[in-house]
């Protein structure tokens, strides 16, 4: 056979070869969801294997009782267990709402801790504690506090341990409050006595506006109800007349000062 008809036939073979060879090349196709090496045959990996998940976040958890700076601190036993206790006041920080600028924290023996709030209108109170003293009768100490100032008065408030807490003694479902002190002109008297099995805070006030030789008295007898809650038992009013212009009642102490236990102020 000659070189010319064997050209056609070498055509035509290497023709079905590449044919052949272009036909069982696989084609790679990558693959989002797909599993490395199924069906698909594609060698990507997906996108739930190369993305690392992400970290959540650390969100710092605010203190819920924030203090400042110490103002005082007494031990006494407050709850009536025969150990003794802690009670602490603190500033509260900068930015703290006015009815709460005192935070004052109880720690019993056991190391149970219950707070209280203070409120003042005196920002820079130095020490809110006035005394220690058995000021409801139920034989457990109690905290005497300042929760402000005027003039020439204290506001005076109590603290106790009633509930398995540390609460502000209240009246009316308001915390209460008592002036002690005064001027040449007027006078507040708080005093904490027991009479007939009954434990008693009373609040006097007198003032010499009407006239100069006499002074007109107030005074409020309040019971407590429970340890924490007292509830107005009377109200007497009385003159007390006087020689000398201006002259102050004999009994000053009465109406000018606090008496509680074994805390004793003059006005």
């Amino acid at each position: 056979m000659s070189v010319r008809h064997l050209l056609p036939i070498a055509a035509t073979l290497l023709l079905a070869s590449c044919a052949a060879a272009v036909a069982t090349t696989p084609i790679s196709t990558p693959s989002i969801g797909g599993t490395p090496g199924g069906a698909d045959g594609g060698t990507a990996p997906s996108l739930s294997t190369s993305v690392p998940p992400p970290t959540a976040a650390v969100v710092p958890t605010a203190n819920s009782s924030p203090v400042g700076a110490s103002l005082a601190s007494a031990q006494a036993d407050f709850d009536c267990d025969g150990k003794v206790d802690r009670l602490q006041f603190f500033a509260r920080p900068p930015g703290a709402p006015r009815d709460a600028i005192i935070l004052a924290r109880l720690t019993l023996a056991s190391g149970t801790v219950h707070d209280a709030t203070l409120g003042s209108n005196d920002v820079s109170e130095a020490n809110p504690l006035i005394g220690i003293a058995d000021v409801n009768g139920d034989g457990c100490d109690d905290a005497i506090v300042t929760v402000g100032r005027g003039a020439s008065t204290t506001w005076t408030s109590f603290l106790v341990y009633d509930d398995n807490d540390l609460r502000r003694v209240e009246e009316d479902g308001k915390p209460a409050m008592f002036l002690f002190g005064g001027s040449v002109r007027h006078g507040n008297a708080i005093e904490c006595r027991t009479r007939k099995d009954a434990t008693e805070l009373v609040a006097r006030a007198v003032s010499d506006y009407t006239s100069d030789f006499q002074w007109d008295a107030v005074e409020d007898v309040h019971h407590w109800s429970t340890r924490s809650r007292l509830v107005l038992w009377s109200t007497s009013r009385s003159v007390i007349e006087v020689g000398v212009r201006y002259a102050m009642p004999a009994d000053q102490e009465h109406y000018w000062g606090l008496s509680c236990g074994s805390v004793k102020l003059a006005g």
